[in-house]
Parts: C-alpha cells; sequence; structure tokens
C-alpha cells in the first residue's frame, strides 16, 4: 500500500505533467505564432514598455523573408542608433500557411519584430485593401488590452519603399510631436481617382504617418463601417469623410516621395517617375523612394544614403 504522502506527491507530479504538456500543446499548435517583437518590446506591444514616439509598420508577405532581411540590413539598421522609431514587420496568413510557419516561427524567434493577422489570408486584393487597417485594429485592441502609452506616431510602409527615418523624424514629426488629426503623406484626390463629383483628400498608400488618435479612429470608423473592395488609399479618405471627421494633411510632395523607374534607374542619382520636376538635383531631397520591385534596385537606392540622409548633393542620373 502506497503511503498517503506519496499518492499525494504522484498525484502533484501527473498534474504538473499535465499542465506542461498543455502549454507545450498550445505554444506549438499550428497557426498560433507566439508574437515576440524587437527586444525592446519582449513582452508585449504597449503594457510597461519605453517606446520610440514612432511606430513603422511595414507590411510583407509571409514568404518575403529576403526582403524583409534586405529591409533590416538597410534603413532599419542606417537609422537605428536614433532611438526615434520602434519597427515591425505585418504578415497575414500564408496560403499554405502550415508550409511557411516554421520558417516564420524561426525568424520571429531571431528577430522579434513579425506581427501575424491570424483572421486574414494573404493574397494581392487584401494586400491592397483592408489588409493595413486590420492591423490598425490589432494595434488598437491591443492597447486597450495592455494599457501604456501609444505610440504618438504609426507609419505603415510598403516593402518596395525606402525610408530615409531621420529626415523624415526632424523635419516632419519632431514639429509635431504634440499634434492630433494628422496624416503625413503624398496627397491623392478622390474625384481624380473614382471620377466621381464629390472631392476629399486621401493618403498615398506607399508610406503615410497617422497620429495616433487617427489610428484610433480609422479602426472605430472600419469597424462601424466595414468597407470591403476599394484601395486602401481612397478607403482611409472615404472613411474619413464619411464619418465626418476633421483632419490635417500634411503633403509629402514629389520631390520627397515619388516612384522609382527600374527600366532607367542604375544607381546614379535619384531620377523620378514623373519628368516634370526639374533638376534631379532636388531629388536629393529624397525621404522615400518607391516602387523597387527588384532586390537589386531596392540595394542600389538604399546605397545612396547614409545615416545623414542623401549622400551626394550633386547625383545625377
Amino acid at each position: 500500500m502506497v503511503p498517503a504522502s506519496r499518492r499525494t506527491y504522484i498525484m502533484y507530479s501527473i498534474l504538473g505533467a499535465a499542465i506542461a504538456l498543455f502549454l507545450i500543446l498550445a505554444y506549438v499548435q499550428p497557426g498560433r505564432l507566439s508574437l515576440q517583437f524587437y527586444p525592446k518590446l519582449p513582452l508585449g506591444l504597449f503594457k510597461g514598455k519605453e517606446k520610440a514616439p514612432w511606430l513603422v509598420a511595414t507590411m510583407s508577405t509571409a514568404s518575403s523573408q529576403r526582403r524583409r532581411n534586405i529591409i533590416r540590413s538597410t534603413w532599419q539598421h542606417t537609422f537605428r542608433n536614433s532611438g526615434h522609431f520602434d519597427t515591425v514587420f505585418v504578415i497575414a496568413l500564408a496560403k499554405d500557411h502550415d508550409l511557411w510557419e516554421p520558417l516564420i516561427r524561426q525568424e520571429n524567434a531571431t528577430w522579434g519584430d513579425l506581427v501575424l493577422l491570424h483572421h486574414i489570408e494573404e493574397n494581392r486584393d487584401v494586400a491592397n485593401t483592408i489588409k493595413p487597417i486590420e492591423f490598425y485594429k490589432h494595434l488598437v485592441h491591443k492597447h486597450e488590452a495592455e494599457g501604456g502609452e501609444p505610440w504618438k506616431w504609426v507609419s505603415k510602409i510598403d516593402d518596395d519603399s525606402y525610408l530615409d527615418a531621420t529626415t523624415f523624424y526632424n523635419e516632419f514629426l519632431l514639429p509635431r510631436l504634440d499634434c492630433n488629426d494628422t496624416i503625413i503623406a503624398r496627397y491623392l484626390s478622390w474625384a481624380e481617382m473614382t471620377k466621381e463629383d464629390v472631392d476629399f483628400p486621401c493618403p498615398g498608400g506607399q508610406f503615410y504617418t497617422m497620429s495616433w488618435d487617427i489610428v484610433e479612429t480609422l479602426a472605430r470608423l472600419h469597424t462601424e463601417n466595414p468597407i470591403q473592395g476599394l484601395m486602401e488609399d481612397g478607403m482611409l479618405g472615404k472613411l474619413l469623410y464619411e464619418g465626418n471627421h476633421p483632419w490635417e494633411l500634411v503633403r509629402l510632395n514629389d520631390s520627397r516621395a515619388f516612384d522609382i523607374n527600374e527600366q532607367t534607374f542604375h544607381g546614379q542619382g535619384m531620377p523620378p517617375e514623373k519628368q516634370d520636376l526639374g533638376p534631379v538635383e532636388e531629388m536629393t531631397m529624397a525621404i522615400n523612394p518607391h516602387k523597387m520591385k527588384k532586390d537589386e534596385s531596392y540595394l542600389r537606392v538604399a546605397a545612396l544614403f547614409g545615416e545623414h540622409g542623401f549622400k551626394n548633393s550633386n547625383a545625377s542620373g
């Protein structure tokens, strides 16, 4: 006969083993990525963290690990020591999620900078329409759950965009750290995009930056009015317009944010897609070159920048 003390020990041992097994299974359950963030944010997005004033969220796909590593090694590395920004990459469920999940898990264990949106599956339509705003909803939900101070500014950027983060922060964010109801972006016109009679401003989707209250407002407005099928830029403008929410658009003009023509760009200077912007020297004001689809093009653009911005003010294309 087993003594009572021995039986109690065995019972608690079995219970402890069962709890441990449950936790292990919960962790490795397919499709449930345990989100860890950059070492400055090891436990959660908001709770008890000393954050930079600015979060830059790059939209990415599960399979784009090479591009994420290029971004980590270029502008994120070049400007990281400024302390002005935190970074995450936002991915949705890959079509073959079980195939990609081990690689994503390993990547996140290494870098801790992935946000996985479990509830949407990655495809071109999702990426161009609702994916960013679903991230804002996630961000607001995390803030409500964890408390703490939010970032003052949140940027969304495409993974084919380069960002001179220090110049942008010094010129556009530092003077506006206490501003509300503000978006900094390229200007797009709803009327020009849709040929409708009504017109209102829309932020260009390649790179835009919002004060935190706008993030909360957009999350709420899309929850109330879940627009589907509209391109991201137009949807954001439409939500704010139909929600009667006043806001200020601080424009990034075409000398600061523009599209690269990969057919003509070979790394000498910074020729824009539009040809009516004057001398190429004006392109040395670039903050956000965009549309580098080829990795080599992205690296050539990155090579034109150093920690103080564009390297050669006399570059010609």
